[in-house]
């Protein structure tokens, strides 16, 4: 369907809203740093797109910035009419996840148009301005809701200069942005299963990028990359293996090493060789083998006790890390 067709029918969204199997989704989290599914811009989201509600969490960090994603699929051609989302102080981010139906925004008076958007196609809307747009379906989107209060609290937190806007030339292809977005759909899909630990560390690895490319904040990409000193590697391991079945955020760890969260999650990888997220999971995997030689002890309580949310989400991992399900890996090193 051309995007000149002057509106959206009710079948379109009600199609629209089958087909996504939307419901809004919360993180479980124990800690500061929270997940949560009170997102106003999911609601704001669905509104304007004329569905009923739209997968999406919000990272709320203890300065009390919070940065929405959110997930949008559809499969059918058709076209949306998108009217402007209320203004304020905000920037939001979309990316293309997979090739894509064509756009048309209009802003302050002018209108770009946008061919066959292809995977990793990135646009940012200054919601402050009034921009409406036309999409014509279909589309495999990931959208991040950046406040200007999370972009200031990021940027103090890195100890650089804020930075005025951000900035997007029409037709961009951010592949990185693309790769961020896909990581964070299991958090999305399987919300239970989603580690406070690894959803942090996918924000900060979003923000420190966008800041850099579009903010100009070319100190973030520069930041001070020596490892961990051996005293902060102990602490941090010893950490992270105190709450082995328990939630644990990006910066309670980074506290411990007296860093900020960006800070030591880049330290922790030049250190170890691998996130602190990827570190944990291979801890518990670990943990879980050394319990399943207990043959009396039944599989659900490992799960928990290693800090998975339950059997099944024990099995997928450890099948991925060891190549055989638990079972099957306890009966083949039965003593």
């Amino acid at each position: 369907m051309s995007d000149d067709v002057p509106g959206v029918t009710k079948r379109g969204r009600t199609k629209m809203s089958a087909s996504a199997g939307m419901c809004a989704t919360v993180l479980r989290s124990h800690m500061p740093i929270t997940h949560r599914s009170d997102n106003h811009f999911a609601h704001r989201l669905a509104k304007q797109y004329g569905v009923d509600a739209v997968p999406s969490l919000v990272a709320t960090s203890r300065w009390g910035s919070e940065l929405g994603i959110a997930h949008m699929h559809h499969d059918l051609p058709h076209l949306f009419v998108l009217p402007p989302l209320p203004a304020e102080d905000a920037f939001l981010l979309s990316v293309e996840i997979a090739s894509g139906g064509s756009r048309r925004i209009c802003s302050g008076g002018a209108t770009l148009r946008f061919g066959l958007q292809q995977e990793g196609a990135f646009h940012i809307t200054d919601l402050s301005e009034c921009n409406s747009a036309y999409v014509c379906s279909p589309f495999h989107s990931m959208l991040f809701h950046v406040p200007r209060e999370t972009i200031d609290s990021f940027a103090e937190e890195m100890d650089v200069p804020r930075v005025r806007a951000l900035r997007c030339d029409a037709g961009t292809v951010d592949t990185v942005v693309a790769s961020l977005g896909r990581a964070m759909l299991p958090a999305l899909i399987r919300p239970e299963e989603a580690s406070t630990l690894f959803v942090d560390h996918l924000a900060l690895a979003l923000k420190a990028h966008v800041l850099h490319a579009y903010g100009g904040a070319a100190d973030v990409a520069n930041a001070d990359s020596r490892g961990l000193s051996p005293w902060q590697e102990r602490r941090a391991k010893a950490f992270l293996m105190a709450h082995l079945a328990s939630d644990v955020s990006l910066a309670e760890v980074a506290r411990e090493c007296g860093l900020s969260r960006s800070h030591f999650s880049k330290a922790f990888k030049q250190t170890v060789g691998r996130a602190p997220h990827a570190w944990l999971v291979t801890q518990r995997v670990d943990a879980a083998r050394r319990l399943l030689r207990q043959p009396d002890l039944p599989i659900a309580q490992i799960a928990a006790a290693c800090g998975f949310a339950d059997q099944s989400h024990l099995t997928r991992v450890f099948s991925a890390h060891i190549g055989t399900p638990p079972a099957r890996w306890r009966r083949l090193n039965a003593d």
